[in-house]
């Protein structure tokens, strides 16, 4: 298949933000508070001692002994308060079975027998078991994740609630406890049918419970801070506001996205970690892309072979005999983006 110049896909996973608070005893809801600190920092980075090239500052000792004033917003847990909540929704839709904009029909009529021919063998069902994993093991949680102890709550549109009160002692790997297993499996059923289209829109409302020691601190996402936009702040957390003023610290919708979608262990036959899906295998720990166009992997050269791969697809009876970069491609379309190619190509 030729790639045309416009060609897109809505987004299929729509989390909402996140935001963190603490039940009363009333079952009142009560933001986490945001303090901001102003504390000393030391000198102790490369550039403070270092010239660009390597050769050290022509500086006195007490230079690198004076630290630096530096005002930052930090958040922990009230000293009264042992458990907290993380609550955020998730919104999805059978957008992957089409093309949101595309100015070729063959192009829309490929990647359709594409969609239809993944639903019927099953791929859907092995895209949703991924994602439900990532929700039911808190991995959107990032670094909040590591507690005392962590419940996982899912309530769906369906009317279905599932939960897992052992989180911590799970892996990625399964099988799962008989208990753990059988919520899993019930919720990945709820959303490989909204993936596949069998409901015009399924929601579901994912609540942590997190068991907190003593005054632990907790990381909301972090905005990213630009001199020019004021701000006299090191470090400024992300927040939502509610109707009655109140502030609440807050996960951004596209951090949980991005910990929903870590899925991507197709990328080798020994692949160490799993990448969130991206279209060249960004790696942001590494720095590095594991799908460089070179290697045939990435997004855009297997768009080009849809032809093949729908082909392949109607002569499987399981999803088992899927091949991974099939897996990996439709992870993209349930992504969404832009994949069409520049107008000068």
């Amino acid at each position: 298949m030729e790639l045309c110049t416009q060609l897109s896909y809505q987004g299929s996973l729509r989390p909402s933000k996140g935001v963190f608070f603490y039940e009363e005893a009333d079952g009142t809801m009560k933001p986490l508070p945001i303090d901001q600190d102003a504390i000393v920092g030391q000198k102790c980075s490369y550039s403070e001692a270092y010239q660009p090239s390597g050769s050290p500052k022509n500086l006195q000792p007490q230079d690198l002994a004076f630290g630096n004033p530096v005002r930052r917003e930090s958040c922990y847990v009230p000293p009264t308060v042992d458990k907290i909540v993380c609550r955020f929704s998730l919104r999805v839709e059978a957008n992957s079975l089409s093309p949101f904009v595309c100015n070729s029909q063959s192009v829309v009529e490929v990647l359709r027998g594409l969609a239809a021919a993944y639903q019927r063998a099953g791929g859907y069902e092995v895209l949703a078991r991924r994602y439900c994993k990532n929700l039911l093991l808190g991995q959107w949680l990032w670094r909040n994740q590591r507690s005392m102890g962590l419940s996982i709550t899912v309530a769906t549109s369906a009317g279905n609630e599932y939960r897992i009160d052992n989180v911590l002692h799970l892996d990625w790997h399964e099988p799962w406890q008989d208990d753990s297993q059988k919520v899993l499996n019930g919720l990945t059923g709820e959303l490989a049918s909204a993936l596949s289209g069998e409901q015009p829109f399924w929601f579901a409302d994912i609540k942590a419970n997190v068991s907190a020691s003593f005054m632990q601190e907790i990381f909301p996402s972090q905005l990213f801070s630009d001199s020019k936009d004021g701000s006299n702040l090191g470090r400024e957390y992300a927040k939502v506001r509610s109707g009655d003023g109140q502030i609440w610290p807050s996960l951004n919708a596209e951090k949980i996205g991005a910990a929903i979608q870590l899925i991507d262990d197709w990328w080798a036959d020994e692949a160490d970690k799993r990448l969130r899906v991206h279209e060249y295998g960004g790696d942001k720990e590494y720095l590095i892309a594991h799908r460089i166009p070179s290697s045939g992997i990435d997004a855009y050269s297997l768009l080009k072979s849809v032809d093949e791969k729908a082909a392949l697809l109607e002569g499987l009876k399981s999803s088992d005999e899927i091949p991974s970069d099939i897996h990996y491609l439709m992870a993209i379309l349930v992504k969404g983006g832009l994949f069409q190619k520049s107008r000068s190509a």
